[in-house]
């Protein structure tokens, strides 16, 4: 009975809070956490979302050189595994250069960290951690293009723009729109880099005139 009535006052607690962060980190949390703990998990992602939907809806306020050259900068990505599907074959050419763009991006990202880092500020601390974390999205687009199996270089090329793109949206530092953006361009990179992973296990090379003498 007593559980119950702990039951009973906790839910009403909930139903008379407006502000599910406030009451989260009150003293009743613990006990919330004790009795439902899968709720509060879903309570903690279904807030995440909502934080990324507010971002993406600050994409209007992003600076307009911004957007459209981050736009245009997915026509790389987005291109081969469109042109090989069309084609019906697989180009390695064509997917090398989709993947040394990937790792160019890659890298670029890390510097868009690393010039952050120089402004300071309180919620980007110019600590060991920001500044290897920075450096490390290089050392990551290196080691794609070091990997003898093209496959496993896109894999590893988009598992890194996606973890990268993760880190950087949950960084308070940067700017709502800036998040946003981050969001939209980086799957866009990632789906196009699985586009051609698709392509890699699915497609045939085209044969050569030459290929036919061997």
């Amino acid at each position: 009975l007593d559980s119950l009535l702990q039951e009973i006052m906790l839910l009403t607690r909930i139903a008379t809070c407006t502000n599910l962060n406030k009451f989260l980190s009150s003293n009743c949390s613990n006990q919330l956490r004790f009795l439902y703990p899968a709720w509060v998990h879903t309570s903690h992602n279904l807030n995440k979302k909502s934080s990324l939907i507010k971002d993406l809806k600050k994409l209007d306020e992003s600076p307009r050189p911004a957007l459209i050259l981050g736009l245009a900068g997915l026509i790389p990505f987005a291109s081969a595994p469109v042109y090989m599907l069309n084609s019906g074959f697989l180009l390695p050419d064509i997917v090398t250069a989709q993947l040394a763009y990937g790792a160019s991006i890659l890298s670029f990202l890390g510097g868009v960290r690393w010039g952050m880092l120089v402004n300071g500020g309180d919620k980007l601390p110019p600590s060991w951690a920001q500044y290897t974390w920075a450096v490390t999205p290089s050392l990551l687009a290196w080691c794609s293009l070091l990997i003898p199996d093209i496959n496993m270089g896109c894999y590893l090329c988009a598992a890194s723009l996606a973890l990268t793109a993760f880190l950087d949206i949950q960084q308070p530092g940067y700017p709502k729109w800036f998040r946003g953006l981050r969001f939209l361009l980086s799957t866009g990179a990632v789906l196009s880099l699985l586009a051609t992973i698709y392509c890699i296990a699915n497609l045939g090379v085209k044969k050569h005139a030459s290929d036919y003498l061997t």
